[in-house]
């Protein structure tokens, strides 16, 4: 009646597991390396990454009937799942412990080959550009503990609250199986150097002390790429900051300097959330190892303990790091705004000295110009002959009556269309007196865009609000 709470009862993740495969749904991994098997220690086997893909899908399904595999974690494998831990125990008595690790790795000047299909184009171009290289590491883990009663039970020392040790039956003797999947290869290295200097028994003590080890390798991995971003920044940095003594060089800064900044301002940000989701499974892990070993560890269990505490201190610190880095990013992103802007200002002023120059020559010349306009008219003649006088028409009044109102006309024009342009730009109502021309644009302006505007709206573009009676 109980067989329905297997862990292993579930087998419905299996069938999308499987049509993923067969669409080919996911890329293909990074790890394809084949199966590889370590039994001097506890059963260590490494596979491919649990993720659906044609190539390996076949011998994933018979693995997981083979070992077990809970259906909750091949469930993960399909939804994606960034994050997660659990620890729970079969019928059977098996307890099971798994988790996903999630991790950016950073690679510089690397270019991936893809399929030229129009859906991978946009992919390909934003990891084109500069500082966008990078890949997805997601490990799997199961650990298996089941003990074994067939086991002949050997005598060891309990403690009690009546004594301080007395001789007892020690429980009957584990049997631990590890599955990494997707794991790196340094995990591996780390496993085949640890069978020439540990002893199985030791190990079967404590089976936790085995995921201590997978949290170790897993953090250098997270480490070691936090220092590469870190070290290409501190390059950029420096570019910076030598620039900044000469603002009118900004033009200097390479031409994809900000993109390079926002990527590598968004693989900070990818690892600070991967950093505080393996802090969730170490702190998570070494709340359910203190619930096992209880309040007298053995000092295998107690060696273990102190290992999960070491190792959040050492996630602690990395996380740190990247937070300390997010911040020297965003100073250098606004740095070099202020160059840009800076430079931007440097070229106006220079531009501003030039159009100054030409408003004072016109200045200069304005008057002569003026005068120049005047005796050109047909109202003012040089007599041909001596002496030479000037004879003005008795129609030369109106030249001023033509020219004084078009004046006037032009600079009140003028001075409507600034006070316009400026209440936009402030978000002001403009003076009562203009109320008149601002309708006159605002009609104009739909005239352009050929859309209506409700009367009860701003009586501007700016949002200036008008109230009616």
């Amino acid at each position: 009646m109980a067989a329905f709470r297997s862990l292993t009862a579930d087998r419905l993740p299996l069938e999308p597991f499987v049509i993923a495969a067969a669409q080919g749904r996911n890329a293909k991994s990074s790890e394809e390396k084949g199966l590889f098997v370590n039994d001097e220690l506890p059963l260590h086997l490494f596979a491919p990454r649990d993720i659906p893909i044609p190539e390996t899908a076949p011998g994933m399904l018979r693995l997981f009937e083979h070992f077990k595999i809970p259906s909750a974690f091949i469930a993960e494998s399909t939804q994606n799942i960034s994050q997660s831990l659990a620890v729970q125990k079969d019928i059977d008595g098996t307890a099971y412990i798994w988790f996903h690790f999630l991790c950016k790795t950073f690679v510089h000047e690397r270019r991936a080959m893809h399929d030229s299909a129009d859906i991978e184009r946009v992919r390909i171009h934003a990891q084109n550009q500069s500082q966008a290289d990078f890949s997805w590491l997601k490990p799997g883990f199961v650990l298996k503990v089941k003990k074994q009663p067939g086991f002949p039970r050997m005598p060891g020392r309990t403690r009690t609250s009546s004594s301080d040790a007395t001789m007892a039956l020690a429980s009957p003797e584990p049997s631990v199986e590890l599955l990494c999947f997707g794991a790196p290869e340094s995990l591996g290295d780390r496993f085949r150097k640890l069978a020439s200097v540990a002893i199985c028994d030791d190990l079967l003590q404590d089976p936790y002390v085995l995921l201590e080890v997978v949290l170790e390798e897993m953090y250098k991995v997270l480490d070691r790429t936090g220092w590469d971003i870190s070290h290409i920044f501190g390059n950029i940095e420096a570019e910076t900051l030598e620039l900044a003594t000469t603002p009118g060089k900004a033009k200097d800064l390479p031409r994809h300097h900000f993109t390079g900044l926002h990527n590598l301002a968004k693989q900070v940000t990818y690892l600070r959330e991967n950093c505080d989701s393996a802090l969730a499974t170490l702190s998570g892990l070494r709340h359910h190892h203190s619930s096992v070993i209880g309040e007298h560890p053995e000092p295998a269990q107690e060696f273990t303990r102190q290992a999960f505490e070491y190792r959040k201190t050492l996630f602690q610190s990395t996380q740190r790091r990247l937070a300390s880095l997010d911040k020297r990013m965003a100073n250098i992103i606004q740095l070099s705004f202020h160059l840009v802007t800076v430079g931007d200002s440097r070229i106006m002023m220079s531009e501003n000295q030039s159009m100054k120059t030409i408003a004072v020559m016109t200045l200069i010349f304005m008057p002569l110009g003026t005068v120049a306009g005047i005796f050109g008219t047909q109202f003012m003649k040089l007599d041909e002959d001596e002496p030479w006088h000037i004879r003005v028409s008795q129609d030369f009044w109106l030249l001023w009556v033509i020219a004084v109102p078009l004046t006037l006309i032009v600079l009140f024009i003028w001075r409507v269309w600034y006070y316009v342009v400026r209440g936009r730009l402030r978000d002001d109502l403009p003076p009562r007196w203009l109320r008149w021309a601002t309708g006159i644009f605002e009609k104009k302006k739909k005239g352009h865009d050929g859309r209506r505007k409700d009367p009860e709206k701003a009586a501007y573009d700016a949002g200036a609000v008008v109230t009616s009676t």
